[in-house]
């Protein structure tokens, strides 16, 4: 497991930079406050507590019964966070529940770019 954690994180060190595009704070009852970053190739981070983080890759846009555009991003644990891009109302359906938790969401705010170093293999700094 730790190899796989080692191997994850020098493949993510040979990125020459990420850039997290906004990020935004959302209050849903059953879970302390999160913290929602999107980057702008279709990654986006969930944060809550201290040691909880979840990832999901791109979004899957829909339409709800009465026509509205709605965004939904799944995350890896099951977690579900759902946009009404019309309404501007922001839900999350926990991985073990089928109903929706309306949620207060704060407003986005632009994130600042963040440079990695390359390493080598030995765990060298890479120049």
């Amino acid at each position: 497991m730790r190899r796989y954690s080692v191997a994850a994180l020098l493949m993510l060190a040979g990125l020459s930079s990420a850039q997290a595009e906004t990020e935004f704070q959302i209050t849903c009852s059953g879970r302390a406050t999160m913290t929602v970053s999107r980057a702008a190739y279709g990654l986006s981070t969930l944060m809550w507590g201290e040691h909880h983080f979840q990832i999901a890759s791109g979004q899957t846009r829909s339409r709800i019964n009465d026509g509205d555009k709605v965004a939904i991003t799944q995350f890896r644990n099951g977690d579900q966070l759902i946009v009404n891009k019309s309404s501007g109302e922001t839900f999350f359906a926990f991985n073990d529940s089928d109903s929706l938790t309306p949620c207060n969401r704060s407003a986005d705010r632009d994130t600042q770019s963040v440079t990695l170093e390359r390493w080598d293999a030995a765990a060298h700094v890479d120049s």
